[in-house]
């Protein structure tokens, strides 16, 4: 085996003695440092988690001289400000991922969003769920659903991180190296893939998780948003901010709290919003149509009971077969009559969305739409 003796010849000692002779002659190097003139770096910036500046502490007289400060950006008007986060919670299913994704695509272009307007927003989508093709598709159909939708909006990326095991501090660096998209919304779906390891009922781990996202938030000055699935069971009697599944934290820590539950009427959610930085809005009630959530602002948002699915299946089964039976004979111009005449042959009270929503499920049933201000006309049809 080699000794350390037997590379130290006499030969290599005065080699290196040359080379410090030869250092020591250029004197003290004044290496370049950043300042803030400087552009910024190229590489990773600082660590999310690097010491803070002290904190500062401000008398009531220059807290009253900030009175006149503008307020921050809204993303959704009179529901989320930009530096803000918000969770929006549902059961399986409800269709978080698609109501998340037309957030997006609405911030992009400025549109409506489930019955409220928003800012144009350049706006990041992390998405851990969806594979990417599937993903494609589906923004396809909204997107060529929906005229209020640009395809070649720039403000819109979208990131597939299905089946990846990433920290919020590496996504933060990526997005920073992000050229000319420093986004006013970020959106995460869903929570628990960017906590993974973490117990959802720990209130300690889950805090920690949104201190993180909430650094985040800061750091790129931008709207944080994610989706969360709620606990088992009917919802119906539960406060809606407790509705999410695991820790309490999810009812405490955001900006702004909404869910989607079930309505008692099938295809349709209740939005309910609690909110830190607006009034309480009356919750709403919207309609899932693929690929697009309409909103219904004249429904009443009565929220599905324990038991509620069997019979309202009951109940549609018993309308269609009268629907039918009275369009065989013949067809039935205007929603309105046709309306009364199903509820004179089933006895129930039929509200117009639930008839337009029987027609569309109903097969055989088809609707003619004629010119304009004159009545559509409904019929049967069994070839």
């Amino acid at each position: 085996m080699a000794r350390r003796e037997d590379y130290l010849t006499p030969e290599v000692l005065a080699d290196v003695d040359e080379v410090d002779r030869y250092l020591a002659s250029k004197g003290k190097i004044d290496y370049p440092t950043h300042t803030e003139q400087d552009s910024p770096p190229t590489a990773y910036s600082i660590a999310i988690d690097d010491p803070l500046p002290p904190p500062k502490f401000l008398s009531l007289e220059q807290m009253m001289s900030h009175n006149n400060d503008p307020m921050p950006k809204q993303v959704i008007e009179g529901v989320l400000h930009k530096g803000s986060k918000m969770i929006i919670s549902g059961s399986s299913k409800a269709g978080k991922t698609l109501s998340l994704l037309h957030l997006g695509l609405a911030a992009a272009n400025g549109s409506t969003w489930l019955g409220h307007r928003t800012a144009t927003s350049k706006v990041i989508y992390l998405d851990f769920e969806l594979k990417k093709r599937i993903a494609a598709r589906r923004i396809a159909e909204m997107v060529n659903a929906n005229d209020q939708y640009d395809p070649k909006n720039e403000n819109f990326m979208y990131c597939s991180l299905r089946g990846q095991s990433r920290t919020l501090e590496d996504l933060v660096h990526h997005i920073e190296d992000l050229e000319n998209h420093r986004p006013d919304l970020v959106i995460v779906d869903p929570f628990y893939k960017l906590a993974t390891g973490a117990d959802e009922n720990d209130a300690g781990a889950i805090s920690e998780v949104v201190n993180r996202m909430e650094k985040f938030s800061e750091r790129l000055d931008c709207s944080f948003v994610y989706a969360h699935h709620f606990s088992k069971g009917n919802k119906a009697d539960t406060d809606h901010i407790d509705r999410a599944s695991g820790s309490g934290v999810f009812a405490r820590d955001p900006d702004a709290i909404l869910t989607l539950t079930p309505h008692e009427e099938e295809d349709h959610l209740v939005l309910e919003a609690t909110l830190r930085d607006f009034p309480t809005p009356s919750p709403q009630v919207v309609e899932f149509s693929w690929p697009n959530f309409i909103h219904k602002p004249d429904m009443e948002p009565k929220l599905r009971k324990p038991g509620q699915t069997k019979e309202n299946k009951l109940l549609n089964d018993k309308l269609s077969t009268a629907l039918i039976e009275l369009l065989k004979p013949n067809s039935i111009m205007g929603l309105n009559n046709l309306r009364n005449k199903l509820e004179e042959k089933t006895g129930e009270e039929i509200h117009p969305n639930k008839l337009r929503n029987l027609i569309k499920k109903t097969k055989n049933i088809s609707e003619l739409k004629t010119q304009k201000g004159k009545e559509n006309i409904y019929s049967y049809n069994d070839k």
